[in-house]
């Protein structure tokens, strides 16, 4: 656990000089088993929100996770993995089927 938060606090240091996208949050709004990811694992303030710069860490870490080609795209195979793999790795409620 110790190395993936210094992971996520690089990440963060990283993001702290770019300029924060709005839209970073809105994927943990939309998907549940990110938004459960994401909180757990960059809710720095421990606060149960995701501010802005704690979503931009995120949304890279879960990006650099899910481009498995490197193309840096994600597509929705990519996508869809991930998310399958952060559910195991973490413990996570996996989302109901649609």
């Amino acid at each position: 656990m110790v190395p993936f938060l210094l992971l996520a606090a690089a990440a963060a240091a990283d993001l702290a000089a770019a300029p924060a996208s709005p839209a970073a949050t809105e994927l943990f709004e939309r998907d549940p088993v990110l938004g459960q990811w994401a909180l757990a694992s960059f809710d720095a303030n421990h606060d149960g929100w995701l501010t802005l710069y704690e979503a931009q860490g995120a949304v890279a870490e879960f990006k650099r996770l899910a481009d498995t080609n490197g193309d840096g795209h994600v597509t929705v195979a990519e996508y869809e993995a991930a998310k399958r793999f952060l559910v195991a790795r973490f413990n996570l409620a996996a989302a109901p089927a649609r």
